[in-house]
């Protein structure tokens, strides 16, 4: 290796790993400038991780009165760079996630065990693991800037055991006996770090903090908050813990109050999970700990020769207090598990454990992952058993997060692309890959009750959504909103609505494929039908009815048949959408000769001065042509001469008046010309492919794009068909191959007819 390419390493390294400890007039420095990171609780830390890490947030529908802020969170940068096996989070737990840290950052957070519960195969393990390595990543950057009390005693002229010093060397021996043995040095300090991680400023007494917290930090927003938000109580009510303050009180004997201060200094909390530094991690396989009491007797031998008395500071603590501040979690509720579980109990209720005679007071954050089933073993322990049921004050101690087979089609699609690489896309026809997602995520979800209230008149849906509406769940679950709802049913999309439908996600996904049965699936139909590019949803039907695999059991039942409903309707949209190409100017034009023509009798010459006083006569086939357009081809008369009457009373008190009352305002910017500009080109949008059905000419040019037999057809449909694969590839992401394929089954199936 180049020796610069070495010296570089050893630069960033430096520049990572340089923790040094700072005194206490330091760290009263640096919390002046850095004080919202310094001043935060294990649960602060991690909103500000989970916050840190959303690399982008999406929200759809931002102007809408109804929005619930269902939004969508990128969390690839948590769950997925750089992790040795990927956690997928769909929208749904994304928003409990971000909801979980939201309610940490706002406020004092109860005396909680967070239990992430869900079926075996759901991913838990992999997200706790995943989410424990950023938080202990995330606790050596800069913006994971945490600090703990170690102390730094004096001991020049005393006798010492060879343990943590600052400065010199010394020789540590033992006697015959087996015990250390002391010698004289030039040692100035012996180190005692605080095994309960507590923050620096506790050391402050409390009657005297606030003080020094309105003095020191000169940012108002924050010290505000400081005073007045309940997140940041903590930092005004804490005590030292019991080794700190036995400390202290003992070293008054000695010292000043400004010397044992000069012995206070801080550190960097680095959590380390290995050796079970602010995250412990426990199997349920793991022995339990044969005594909770954690000793040094090195550093008791030195507190004991300082303070010339055994008793005076008793350096005792537990494995708790390794995790105080930190994270303490079991990977599932089983076997040793159980009994580490009951004892998070006692704990949580009010904060204090018991270390021999010395109390210890732990705010950790307490997880642990649960399947479904996990409480009965519990209700199985006599402790735990009240009436034979687990016991109240255990159960109001936990809060639970779902964490359930995915409900997301996207993320779905993630999973498959992760395993089995991006190129699977380019195999698929333009939606079959999210229809794959969508049957396995339909044996995974309930019919909706909710869905059932709100949309009133279901046979509208019937062409192209199942009559138990899993399919428009799944958009809600996905975020999005379907276009084909009809205009009342979106209107009476309330925020209640979709709440409630969110809500049932909390009793779905606990059955159903699995996690690793669907990519065990989905490799299945890949290799059957990955050749037969592109593949179509004629493949995915035959697959999952096939007799032999029983997979339709777990599906609802048609639900194939309307989900090729859907994929039918949506592309007949966008071959619509491809080959239109009416002009615009046009459509303008039609609009605001209609406008002022329905203010005059047929026959009448007028100008119209939207476009330059132009002339024109006004005629009953031009009245029923534009109406056509804005009310439908099957408009009776009765109804276009109503809409007429509408349109001229419209027009005469709102359009014109606001004309007026805006000095000229364009008229193309009024609400009627927008909705019946928007209407027109709607109605023209959908009659546009029946000129070409049962025209071979058309069939065959679509066959022969691409070649050199393309050529010979005239230049009409050669303009048509070339509009028409421009569209789909710049619009939809159509290949050449896919195009041909999709517009012939448009053609073939007469889908126009199917839903004229």
């Amino acid at each position: 290796m180049p020796i610069h390419t070495f010296e570089k390493i050893i630069d960033n390294l430096t520049a990572e790993r340089i923790f040094r400890q700072i005194p206490f007039e330091q760290f009263i420095v640096e919390l002046s400038g850095s004080g919202e990171l310094i001043l935060r609780s294990i649960f602060q830390f991690f909103h500000d991780m989970i916050d840190h890490h959303i690399s982008e947030t999406v929200d759809e529908y931002p102007e809408d009165v109804e929005n619930i802020g269902y939004l969508l969170y990128n969390m690839d940068s948590l769950f997925i760079d750089d992790s040795e096996k990927p956690f997928f989070a769909d929208r749904l737990f994304s928003n409990r996630l971000v909801n979980l840290a939201r309610s940490f950052r706002l406020g004092s957070p109860p005396h909680k065990i967070y239990v992430f519960k869900g079926p075996a195969g759901s991913g838990k393990s992999t997200f706790l693991n995943n989410l424990l390595n950023k938080l202990e990543a995330y606790a050596r950057s800069d913006k994971g800037l945490l600090y703990e009390v170690v102390w730094k005693i004096p001991t020049d002229g005393l006798s010492k055991p060879s343990g943590r010093k600052t400065r010199g060397s010394t020789k540590a021996g033992v006697t015959k006996d087996g015990e250390q043995s002391f010698e004289k040095t030039d040692l100035d300090f012996f180190e005692v770090p605080c095994p309960n991680h507590d923050n620096p400023i506790v050391m402050i007494p409390r009657n005297h903090r606030a003080k020094l917290l309105k003095e020191i930090i000169p940012q108002e927003a924050f010290r505000k908050r400081l005073f007045k938000h309940k997140q940041f109580e903590w930092v005004l009510k804490s005590e030292p813990c019991t080794i700190c303050s036995s400390i202290f009180d003992a070293l008054t004997e000695k010292f000043s109050i400004k010397e044992i201060f000069s012995m206070i200094h801080a550190r960097r909390y680095l959590f380390n999970r290995k050796q079970g530094v602010g995250i412990s991690v426990f199997n349920s396989g793991d022995d339990l700990e044969k005594s909770l009491v954690r000793k040094n007797e090195t550093i008791q031998k030195f507190l004991n020769e300082f303070f010339q008395d055994s008793n005076k500071v008793q350096y005792l603590y537990s494995s708790y207090a390794q995790t105080n501040q930190g994270v303490r979690a079991l990977m599932d509720l089983k076997a040793r598990n159980i009994q580490r579980f009951l004892d998070l109990h006692g704990i949580i209720s009010d904060e204090v454990h018991k270390v021999q005679e010395i109390e210890e007071r732990i705010q950790s954050l307490f997880i642990v992952l649960m399947n479904p089933g996990d409480f009965d073993q519990i209700s199985q322990n006599k402790e735990t058993q009240a009436d034979g049921k687990i016991d109240t004050s255990l159960q109001d101690r936990i809060h639970e997060i779902l964490v359930p087979y995915v409900l997301d089609y996207n993320t779905e699609i993630k999973i498959y692309t992760n395993t089995f690489g991006e190129q699977i896309k380019l195999r698929f026809m333009p939606h079959v890959l999210e229809s794959f997602a969508r049957v396995i995520i339909s044996s995974r979800i309930k019919r909706s009750e909710v869905i059932k209230d709100w949309i009133k008149l279901r046979s509208v849906y019937e062409k192209f959504c199942d009559p138990d509406f899993h399919i428009l769940k799944m958009d809600l679950y996905a975020g999005v909103i379907p276009e084909w709802l009809t205009k009342e049913d979106r209107g009476a999309l309330k925020a209640e609505i979709r709440k409630g439908v969110l809500a049932e996600s909390e009793t779905e996904g606990h059955t159903g494929f699995s996690g690793r049965e669907s990519q065990q699936i989905f490799n299945e139909f890949y290799t059957q039908f990955s050749k037969k590019r592109p593949i179509t949803m004629k493949h995915l039907h035959d697959f999952f009815l096939d007799e032999n695999r029983k997979l339709k059991d777990k599906i609802p039942g048609e639900f194939l048949k309307h989900l090729t409903g859907l994929y039918d309707h949506e592309v007949l949209k966008e071959a619509k959408d491809a080959i239109y190409s009416y002009n615009e100017e046009e459509i303008i034009k039609s609009i605001l000769n209609y406008l002022v023509s329905i203010t005059h009798n047929v026959g009448e010459i007028v100008k119209n001065p939207y476009l330059n006083n132009e002339e024109f006569e006004v005629t009953g086939d031009f009245l029923d042509i534009v109406e056509t357009h804005l009310i439908g081809y099957n408009a009776s008369n009765y109804q276009k001469s109503k809409f007429r009457d509408e349109a001229i009373a419209e027009y005469a008190s709102m359009t014109l008046a606001r004309e007026i009352k805006t000095e000229g305002k364009k008229i193309t910017e009024t609400k009627q010309f927008q909705e019946m500009f928007a209407q027109f080109t709607r109605t023209a949008r959908e009659k546009v492919l029946e000129p070409y059905v049962g025209n071979n000419n058309f069939r065959c040019a679509i066959k022969e794009f691409d070649t050199e037999d393309f050529s010979k057809y005239d230049n009409k449909i050669k303009e048509k068909v070339q509009t028409l694969f421009k569209n789909l590839g710049e619009k939809y992401g159509y290949s050449i191959e896919c195009a041909k394929t999709v517009i012939l089954y448009v053609l073939d199936n007469n889908l126009m007819e199917k839903f004229k």
